[in-house]
């Protein structure tokens, strides 16, 4: 698997040599873990595994701070955790799941990647211990139930609890509905991802008095 499939110039982002191999390094590892512990769809093409990364990479647009930190709820084998680490070396990035075997992998990929920022945690999304700043998922569960966990965790400020992060495909109405109706104070932004049926659902709490709250749905 080469490095020319993670692009990131309409992120305006510079990857190095050394991330670019350590993304396709973990194409590698997620593709050899996969055959017996399941971690992606046993279906999943070589050149799927090297999809799955670029699209996470799509979160590299919203540019996490150097010294913040963030948890991938329901991180699996990874997605998005490891490309974020991988991209943001200087932030601490919590890859949670409450399955045992997917924690096993995260923590073999961390070794064998080197990423000492990132920190697989074991256990259910709602006994999560740590303060972080923003959340992000990969269709794990949906927008309300997210926004739940990421408030629970997340360090309030002047702005609220950070921002929620997804990458989520097919029809939202339902979702954003029932966001809406549970947290009226959110402000949702949808952003597509090129050369994907997926977008990025972005949610945080409304910081302005005229912010209408729902905007950009698709």
């Amino acid at each position: 698997m080469g490095t020319e499939m993670f692009h990131v110039k309409q992120l305006h982002l510079e990857l190095q040599i050394q991330q670019r191999e350590k993304l396709s390094a973990f194409a590698q590892l997620l593709q050899q873990y996969n055959r017996r512990l399941n971690l992606v769809s046993r279906r999943t093409t070589n050149r799927g595994f090297l999809q799955h990364i670029q699209e996470c990479l799509a979160l590299a647009a919203f540019r996490f701070e150097k010294g913040s930190s963030l948890v991938d709820w329901g991180t699996g084998g990874g997605l998005p955790a490891i490309p974020l680490a991988i991209v943001f070396p200087e932030v601490t990035v919590y890859a949670v799941d409450a399955v045992q075997k997917k924690i096993f992998a995260v923590n073999s990929f961390k070794r064998q990647l080197d990423l000492p920022n990132l920190q697989p945690w074991h256990g259910r999304a709602e006994r999560f211990v740590h303060r972080i700043n923003h959340s992000v998922s990969r269709a794990t569960a949906p927008l309300c139930t997210l926004w739940g966990w990421h408030e629970r965790a997340a360090i309030q400020d002047r702005n609220g609890p950070g921002a929620l992060y997804c990458l989520k495909g097919g029809d939202l109405s339902a979702e954003l509905e029932a966001l809406r109706k549970a947290n009226s104070s959110v402000h949702v932004k949808i952003k597509p991802i090129s050369e994907t049926t997926r977008v990025v659902v972005h949610v945080r709490q409304r910081r302005q008095p005229d912010d209408t709250g729902l905007s950009g749905q698709t």
